[in-house]
């Protein structure tokens, strides 16, 4: 449990660093003592764009420079100050260009690796950690859980990349023909063997079925306890899946709607309210809602005009994490069975996503009888049936071993309230 607790902690910090805050106005309280201010416009890397002075007492109409793009690979999303907050301005401010977060983690060779490979190779690691320090609490062979990684892990990764392609197969996998088809499938973006290349489009249910149903061949075949076993897939999977909402946020993609909504085409809220509602009634960090300032297609859906948009990772990435810690706790109450854990686990993140995809804008979609329903809204569902089920096998027919039978559990022994006193302690 120490080295558990250690290794989130470890994580907890790095994401604690990268909360910088962008764009924060300099203002002095200062003048130039001769009754006038400056303010200065600069770029991300400080570079000065443009000044202007303004006399102090008076009204400046305050004109920003050109909108600046110098930043490789993100774009400029606002002024660290918003033109509302000009004629507040009276002494010498700096105002910076706010950008959107690089999602390239380095780039070698006119390759780029993305931070969103990187975040959910982190998320399968550290489930692993995680997995590989209950194993032995629970007598599974460490070696016999290795191997089982080794394996299962690249075929989860594959069943979640059929599953999105299944669900999205006539809007990009076409091609003029079937060769040029199976290579959008398996990651060459063109249709060609070329320099674009990555696997962009995951489903998180796919590789949960996968690994579900490879863990359950695995299991078979090595005589493991199979609920165990389930347990440790389900814990994992609700950290794993915190990680890869990171990459979807550095992505800007798997987002909610507009903030404030909209009507008729328009945004029912002004830039600066919508980034008020994220910045200061949800208490969100500046680097997460710059970068959710999201640049609008009129041909894209999921991003119809240019606004502050909902950050679904981040709910639904907080609700996983909380979910983590509930499980945490239920593997050490002895009245919890064998294999409830996964239960729990289908339930949470079943109830999670069926609220999550109610905000999405990019859904998977599939038409049954005329109508058209979210994949994930379906699965869902049938998860949360899957775990009612599987309880009540657990507890009224399979009758399993609790983790009372398990080192470490919590002891919920009444205890002495008092203890006679011995007459030679000190009263």
């Amino acid at each position: 449990m120490k080295k558990t607790i250690k290794i989130l902690g470890a994580f907890a910090i790095i994401f604690a660093l990268g909360f910088v805050l962008f764009g924060c106005t300099a203002g002095t309280g200062e003048t130039n003592g001769d009754g006038t201010f400056t303010v200065t416009f600069v770029d991300y890397d400080g570079t000065v764009l443009k000044t202007q002075i303004c006399d102090v007492g008076e009204v400046c109409a305050l004109q920003p420079p050109a909108n600046p793009d110098n930043k490789e690979d993100c774009h400029f999303t606002h002024w660290s100050v918003f033109s509302s907050e000009y004629d507040e301005i009276e002494a010498n401010t700096t105002i910076k260009a706010v950008y959107t977060l690089n999602k390239n983690l380095i780039t070698i060779g006119g390759r780029s690796i993305v931070w969103y490979s990187v975040l959910i190779m982190g998320g399968i690691m550290t489930a692993f950690l995680i997995g590989i320090r209950e194993a032995k609490r629970l007598d599974i062979s460490q070696d016999a859980l290795i191997d089982g990684f080794l394996w299962i892990v690249p075929v989860a990764i594959l069943g979640a990349r059929l599953w999105y392609v299944a669900f999205e197969f006539e809007s990009f996998y076409v091609a003029g023909d079937i060769g040029a088809t199976l290579l959008k499938i398996i990651g060459f973006n063109d249709g060609v063997i070329n320099g674009n290349f990555g696997l962009a489009g995951l489903a998180i249910h796919g590789a949960f079925f996968t690994a579900v149903v490879c863990a359950y061949f695995y299991a078979r075949k090595r005589k493991i306890n199979l609920l165990k076993v389930a347990d440790l897939v389900g814990v994992g999977f609700l950290v794993a899946q915190t990680f890869g909402r990171w990459g979807n946020f550095l992505n800007q993609e798997a987002h909610g709607g507009v903030v404030g909504g909209m009507t008729e085409g328009l945004a029912n809220w002004t830039f600066e309210q919508q980034y008020d509602f994220l910045r200061y009634t949800l208490h969100l960090p500046n680097f997460i809602v710059n970068n959710m300032y999201i640049i609008g297609s009129i041909s894209n859906e999921t991003q119809p005009i240019t606004a502050f948009y909902h950050p679904t990772f981040f709910y639904e990435l907080t609700l996983n994490w909380l979910g983590f810690f509930i499980a945490l706790v239920l593997r050490r109450l002895k009245f919890v069975r064998i294999g409830e854990l996964f239960s729990f686990y289908l339930v949470w993140y079943g109830g999670v996503r069926i609220f999550i995809e109610s905000m999405r804008t990019d859904p998977l979609t599939y038409q049954i009888f005329g109508l058209e329903l979210q994949a994930a809204t379906t699965t869902s569902v049938l998860m949360i049936l899957g775990a009612i089920a599987l309880s009540l096998c657990i507890r009224l027919w399979w009758k399993g071993e609790s983790y009372g039978t398990i080192p470490g559990h919590f002891e919920l022994r009444k205890k002495i309230v008092s203890a006679p006193v011995s007459p030679h302690d000190p009263a």
